[in-house]
């Protein structure tokens, strides 16, 4: 592990290296609120020459993966922030385009530097927010729903707004981008980054059963192989799951007590929190069992717990999440039919 201060700039600009977030990582979130706060920061920062500090920004390169002439790196933490400085960029690009030859060179360097690697985007977002980045980077004909991604359309317009304030100054907006700092850290091989993801879920990034779960099992594979096995064995769970809209956690935690029980052999857990804890246990006891088989278990058993949901046999897995009391309320009463 190398870790060092240094400009998200610096970072996001290294040379040959595509910043790939993995596949189970969340969609980007990021509001047009959280824009203004960064856009306050920038211009401040720019306007004083002052450092800004903007937290820790966690990366694993896989050098097994290298095409096109740049290697890819995981981003562990930090695709909020990387994903809106980059929206950032490319509005600054956009805006410098259109002042003409004087400001030509800085958007040319901008796009070659900060949003691309070689002919590809810089940035490779998961997938539901992939195709909406690279449309907007370099226009590429959209093939999915926008609406999927409005959090990146409506974050550019914003940013490409604020530059049409008349007293706006890009030369302070690109000397702001610059102060920003993290401390940014390079994994290496040695390196666990399932541990990150538990160290960053204990200090307040808090992520479900589920997620730590899928994380621990795709993030020992490489790029390639993590976006084959999540298509094909947990994006058909989380398509069957959103019909259970903001009770879906609850409903994912109650199909892996049913895989649990019904598929893993010896795996107990008392309580709902115990759930990720005894699979974790289960795992090591497993040893050199194959992780695809499993994927594919959980997967069988998921989909089996989606497709009745109101059965008997699963409503006493969602009773035993919910910590439900025997003979109290009625099942129907909190989820409905």
């Amino acid at each position: 592990m190398k870790a060092s201060l240094e400009s998200i700039l610096d970072v996001l600009g290294k040379p040959n290296v595509q910043y790939v977030i993995p596949v189970f990582q969340r969609v980007y979130s990021w509001n047009t609120r959280q824009c203004e706060q960064l856009w306050n920061d920038m211009m401040r920062a720019g306007a004083a020459r002052k450092m800004h500090f903007m937290g820790t920004l966690i990366y694993l390169p896989d050098e097994a993966c290298a095409e096109g002439g740049f290697t890819h790196a995981s981003l562990i933490d930090g695709q909020q922030r990387f994903t809106t400085i980059t929206l950032a960029l490319m509005a600054l690009r956009d805006e410098l385009r259109q002042k003409g030859a004087a400001s030509a060179e800085l958007a040319k360097s901008i796009d070659a530097d900060y949003l691309h690697a070689g002919e590809a985007c810089k940035l490779k977002l998961s997938k539901s927010d992939d195709a909406i980045l690279r449309h907007l980077v370099d226009g590429e004909e959209l093939d999915c729903d926008p609406k999927n991604s409005q959090f990146l359309f409506d974050n550019l317009e914003f940013f490409g707004g604020k530059m049409q304030d008349s007293s706006f100054d890009a030369d302070t907006l690109f000397s702001g981008l610059k102060e920003l700092k993290v401390v940014s850290v390079e994994l290496g091989a040695d390196d666990s980054p399932q541990q990150v993801f538990e160290s960053l879920n204990s200090k307040g990034r808090p992520l479900s059963t589920t997620d730590l779960l899928r994380n621990t099992l795709l993030v020992k594979y490489g790029t390639d192989e993590q976006e084959r096995l999540f298509d094909v064995y947990w994006a058909p769970i989380d398509e069957a799951f959103q019909k259970f809209g903001s009770e879906q956690d609850i409903y994912l935690d109650a199909a892996i007590h049913y895989w649990m029980l019904s598929r893993a052999t010896g795996i107990r857990a008392g309580k709902r929190s115990d759930l990720y804890p005894a699979f974790k246990e289960y795992l090591s006891r497993k040893g050199g069992a194959s992780l695809e088989d499993m994927l594919q278990s959980i997967n069988a058993a998921c989909l089996e717990f989606a497709a009745k949901p109101s059965s008997p046999e699963m409503r006493q897995h969602i009773d035993w999440v919910i910590d439900k009391p025997k003979g109290l309320i009625s099942q129907r009463k909190i989820f409905g039919d």
